[in-house]
C-alpha cells in the first residue's frame, strides 16, 4: 500500500504543471480574464493529464485496504475535483495577470482556436495519455530505490520504542468477550448513518419482580466494534439520592471486559443492564456511568462517560409478559 501511495504522489507531483491548469476548466467565475484563462487551459489539452492522474489515484485507493462503496469514492472525487478547481483559479489568475494582459490572452486563445493550435492541443492530450506508463515506471523505480531505506528507518524506530498503549490494547482485546451472533438483538427499524451521534440512547426501563432492567439502543458504526459498559453504572433517585448499583448485563456477559460485536455495521443493537429493584415511589432518576481510575480502557476510548440525567421513568417504562432476556 505504501508503494502504491508513493507512486501516486510522485505521479501527481511530476505532472503538477499540467494538473492544476486543467482542473480550472469548470470554474463558475465569469470574469472575462478568468474566463479566457480557463479557455486557454482547456484548449491546451492539459485536461488529459489531470484526468489520468485522478483516475490513477482513485484506482489505487479503491484497491487498497481502505474499502468503501462506489458512492463514497464518487463523492470523494467530486469534492476534491471542485476543491482543486477553486484553488487553482484563486492562485493562477493573479499570477497570470502579473505577466499577461487581457489582449495577450485573447491572442493566445485565437492561436489555440486556429488549426495549428487545435492540433497542438490534441497532440498534448495524446502525449499526456501515452507518456503515463513511462511516468509510472520512473516513479516505481524511484520508490523501489528509496523504500528499503524508509522501511529500515521505520523498523529501527519500532524496535527502540515500545508503545505501552499498544500492549495494553492488545491485552484488552485478547481478553474481550466476542458476542455470539445469535445472541445479538438488532433494532429492525433503526439505521445508523455516518455523522450521527455514537452515544447510546435509553430505550426502555422495566420494573421486574427481582430487579430493574434498563435497555439501551447502541449504535454500531463498524463491522468489527468493541463496546464497554462500566461496572460503575448506577441509578440515582433524584428525590432521595438513593443509589442502585449495576448488577451486570442481562444475559450474563462479563461486565468487566470489552464486548466485541461483529457483522452489525450501521445498525442499532439492544444492550440491557440489570439494577436492584427500584422503590415504587421512584419517579425521576439519573443513570450515571462512574468510571473508576483502575478501569483499563483502550487507547482510542474518548473517556466520556455514558450518563443520562433527569430521566422520567414513566417516559420509558415497559412491561413484558414474556420477561425475555436481551443477550449481547
Amino acid at each position: 500500500m505504501k508503494k502504491i501511495l508513493s507512486l501516486v504522489v510522485i505521479c501527481m507531483v511530476t505532472s503538477l504543471a499540467s494538473i492544476l491548469p486543467a482542473s480550472a476548466q469548470n470554474s463558475d467565475k465569469t470574469d472575462e480574464y478568468k474566463t479566457l484563462l480557463k479557455k486557454i487551459m482547456t484548449l491546451s489539452g492539459s485536461s488529459a493529464s489531470s484526468e489520468a492522474i485522478m483516475s490513477q489515484f482513485m484506482s489505487s485507493m479503491q484497491k487498497g485496504p481502505f474499502q468503501q462503496d462506489e458512492a463514497y469514492w464518487k463523492d470523494f472525487a467530486a469534492k476534491w475535483t471542485q476543491k482543486i478547481e477553486d484553488k487553482v483559479m484563486e492562485v493562477y489568475a493573479p499570477i497570470y495577470q502579473q505577466h499577461m494582459t487581457l489582449d495577450e490572452l485573447k491572442k493566445v486563445v485565437a492561436f489555440y482556436e486556429s488549426p495549428a493550435g487545435k492540433k497542438l492541443g490534441e497532440t498534448a492530450s495524446a502525449v499526456a495519455n501515452e507518456s503515463m506508463p513511462m511516468i509510472q515506471q520512473l516513479s516505481m523505480e524511484m520508490v523501489q530505490e528509496i523504500m528499503p531505506q524508509i522501511q529500515k528507518s521505520m523498523n529501527v524506530v519500532e524496535n527502540k520504542v515500545v508503545d505501552p498503549n499498544k500492549e495494553r490494547d492488545q491485552k484488552l482485546f485478547d481478553e474481550a468477550y466476542t458476542v455470539p451472533k445469535e445472541d445479538i438483538k438488532i433494532a429492525a427499524d433503526r439505521t445508523y448513518q455516518r455523522g450521527m451521534s455514537t452515544m447510546p440512547e435509553i430505550y426502555s426501563i422495566e420494573k421486574r419482580k427481582n430487579d430493574t432492567k434498563v435497555t439501551f439502543l447502541q449504535p454500531i458504526y463498524f463491522d468489527w466494534q468493541w463496546l464497554y459498559y462500566s461496572p460503575g453504572f448506577k441509578i440515582v433517585d433524584k428525590k432521595t439520592g438513593d443509589e442502585y448499583m449495576v448488577r451486570g448485563y442481562d444475559g450474563g456477559a462479563p461486565l468487566d471486559k470489552l464486548l466485541i460485536i461483529k457483522g452489525c455495521d450501521r445498525k442499532y443493537i439492544y444492550v440491557s443492564l440489570l439494577f436492584p429493584k427500584l422503590k415504587k415511589n421512584v419517579k425521576e432518576i439519573d443513570i450515571i456511568e462512574a468510571l473508576a481510575d483502575k478501569e483499563a480502557l483502550p487507547s482510542n476510548d474518548d473517556g466520556v462517560a455514558k450518563s443520562y440525567f433527569d430521566v422520567k421513568i414513566d417516559d420509558y417504562i415497559v412491561s413484558s409478559k414474556e420477561n425475555k432476556k436481551v443477550y449481547y
